[in-house]
């Protein structure tokens, strides 16, 4: 089974690159919905978040997290962005790997990570394959006013969170530069992916 790992920072539109592929067939674990999974009520990473950021975080009507009133706390506070990335992405990794078993003794051919944070454990160590998803930041400002709701400003501040296009680019075997129409991702998408991981 041959892993494709797809990064970028928010706005660029990655899920739209795991999307195309996924209707091209393609397995895709998305981390971000791991974990949503793996926060929930009760569990030791819930528990471990609240513990470090006190029970504010959490919604007194449902008792789960309030991800809105986390995401502002620690994208305004680097230090707090790393104590809660250090809660959760080990768990979100072992899930991760978890998976891809599973789908490899289901005999699945392509297996495609959608990771907004590129890390090494569940990520660079089985990714084949890295794909780095950019966008210029006037563009994914858009997209996330248009997405999430918020104020530019808002929008700037979480751009500014995250590593620069340049630094995923780094990192990345490709670079798939989503400022097109979604014809012209879905052309690209699909060369690149059968020149550097497999038909189809």
């Amino acid at each position: 089974m041959r892993v494709l790992g797809i990064t970028g920072g928010s706005g660029t539109g990655k899920s739209m690159v795991a999307s195309i592929l996924r209707k091209k067939g393609c397995e895709i674990i998305d981390a971000d919905v791991i974990a949503r999974e793996l926060q929930r009520k009760g569990s030791p990473v819930f528990d471990g978040i609240v513990k470090c950021f006190g029970i504010g975080v959490v919604d007194e009507k449902t008792g789960e997290l309030d991800r809105a009133k986390l995401a502002d706390i620690v994208f305004n506070d680097n230090e707090l962005r790393l104590k809660l990335n250090e809660i959760v992405h080990g768990a979100v990794g072992d899930e991760i790997k978890r998976r891809l078993g599973l789908l490899e003794t289901r005999g699945a051919k392509y297996a495609v990570l959608d990771v907004p944070i590129p890390v090494e454990h569940g990520f660079f160590d089985v990714s084949d394959v890295v794909w780095a998803v950019c966008a210029n930041d006037d563009l994914r400002i858009e997209r996330i006013r248009n997405r999430n709701g918020l104020s530019e400003e808002e929008a700037e501040m979480r751009i500014a969170s995250q590593l620069s296009n340049r630094e995923y680019e780094e990192l990345a075997d490709v670079t798939i530069d989503n400022e097109g129409s979604e014809e012209d991702l879905e052309k690209l998408v699909l060369y690149e992916f059968e020149r550097t991981v497999g038909k189809l």
